[in-house]
């Protein structure tokens, strides 16, 4: 049988848009082995994701048995989606035989030799699921395209359900996740405050503010719950939950509102109606595809349209609260 290694070492919404390229590799590979190597902070969705036969977690602390683990193993193929030293590093121990990377001219003096098979494509000018797809293609040139995909396992499902039981919900909610691992992302609490209490006035739904345990997340969620007052009626649940359980209460929203951050990719992974707030970032490589999908961005009106890669980021506090509320249009209901 044969042995593929797939490395993605960057951050969860890398991940999660990683899954188009896993699902295609799967289509393309027969009865292969598929070994997924992702980082420590990624691997609360692992039981989630489609296509692969195994999760290798790299842990920064705990990784000596890991390094042994990929020289003795011995794969034949190694599609690197992360591009970095590290995963570098890591394509050289497994000693594969076809070893699928980006070629980046920046540095390729220093990693031809490590990448027997390299992949002539562009970072700026793809959308990023896009961009890993033609990684997959570098391995088997007639992969076919896919969407990113996860599938959450039984028990989540109805943990959620039991969850918004006891919080009085039901099934009639709309999602906003305003945090993010980058500051810059980051949107004033008191801008939230506004769209979630115009968007609770048009729908009539109460609000769940989810998120991750980083400190400045929960700071700036509580800040928001705190703005909003008694405008909405809105739930707290950053940090509170685990990833998977936050993928299914996004999963079930009515609609989803959030900056660039895993939520938003999460969102548009379950075809959910969302809007999403860009600011430093360009959405030309980050936006969700989907028909429900939209996007709007600092230094622009709300009918945005992200058509060039080119587009120079702007800071989040050239987006005003009234163009946000204008661009939800009739998502709210």
């Amino acid at each position: 049988m044969r042995r593929i290694l797939a490395i993605q070492l960057k951050r969860l919404g890398d991940l999660v848009l990683t899954t188009a390229a896993l699902r295609s590799l799967r289509r393309v590979s027969g009865g292969s082995r598929i070994t997924l190597l992702i980082d420590q902070y990624a691997a609360e969705l692992a039981p989630a994701i489609e296509g692969v036969d195994e999760v290798w977690v790299y842990r920064r602390s705990r990784s000596l048995k890991l390094w042994a683990r990929l020289l003795c193993t011995g794969f034949d193929s190694c599609v690197d989606f992360t591009g970095n030293d590290r995963a570098a590093l890591m394509v050289l121990l497994s000693k594969a035989s076809r070893r699928v990377g980006l070629r980046r001219p920046d540095h390729w003096r220093l990693r031809h030799w490590i990448y027997n098979v390299p992949v002539d494509s562009s970072v700026r000018d793809l959308h990023t699921v896009d961009l890993y797809l033609d990684l997959v293609r570098g391995f088997e040139p007639a992969a076919v395209p896919a969407e990113p995909a996860l599938r959450l396992p039984a028990n989540v499902l109805a943990a959620a359900r039991s969850l918004l039981q006891d919080l009085g919900v039901g099934n009639a909610y709309f999602a906003v996740q305003a945090g993010t691992a980058r500051v810059e992302k980051l949107w004033p609490a008191e801008s939230w405050a506004a769209v979630i209490a115009e968007a609770h006035r048009r729908s009539g739904l109460p609000c769940l503010l989810t998120g991750g345990r980083d400190k400045a997340e929960l700071e700036h969620a509580q800040s928001i719950r705190a703005a909003v007052g008694n405008r909405a009626p809105c739930v707290v649940l950053a940090g509170k939950t685990d990833l998977l359980l936050t993928c299914a209460l996004i999963r079930q929203a009515t609609f989803f509102l959030g900056v660039d951050s895993a939520g938003a990719h999460l969102a548009a992974v379950f075809n959910r109606p969302e809007l999403v707030l860009f600011g430093p970032t360009n959405p030309f490589h980050w936006r969700p595809r989907h028909p429900g999908g939209r996007v709007v961005r600092a230094g622009f009106g709300p009918d945005y349209e992200p058509l060039s890669p080119n587009e120079p980021g702007r800071p989040m506090t050239e987006l005003s609260t009234d163009t946000v509320i204008r661009a939800m249009g009739d998502l709210c209901g």
